[in-house]
C-alpha cells in the first residue's frame, strides 16, 4: 500500500479512499486471521476516538475487569509445608 494524499491510498494499482484501503487489506488476510485484524482495527479506533474527544486514555488497571479469568485454590491460605518455623 502506497500513500496518495490526504485520504487516497495506491492498492494494487487502484486509488481508494482510507476505508477502501483498509477493508481491501482486511480482505486480503486468511479467513482465520480477518477477525483478529478487525478486532484490533476497532480498538485502535475507539483508543482515537477517545483522544479525539479530549477524554484521558486510562491507562490504569479496574479491578473486576476480568471476572471469573482468575481462580484461587481453596487451600490459598493454608499453611504451607516446610514453612511453619517461619509463621
Amino acid at each position: 500500500m502506497r500513500f496518495l494524499g490526504n485520504r487516497e491510498h495506491l492498492v494494487h494499482n487502484v486509488v481508494m479512499t482510507n476505508e477502501q484501503a483498509l477493508i481491501a487489506e482486511i480482505h486480503n488476510l486468511p479467513q482465520s486471521k480477518q477477525a483478529e485484524a478487525v478486532d484490533a482495527a476497532m480498538r485502535l479506533i475507539k483508543s482515537l476516538a477517545k483522544q479525539a474527544s479530549g477524554e484521558p486514555e486510562s491507562r490504569y488497571r479496574k479491578a473486576g475487569s476480568h471476572p471469573g479469568m482468575f481462580t484461587m485454590a481453596a487451600d490459598f491460605d493454608d499453611p504451607i509445608e516446610g514453612f511453619e518455623e517461619y509463621i
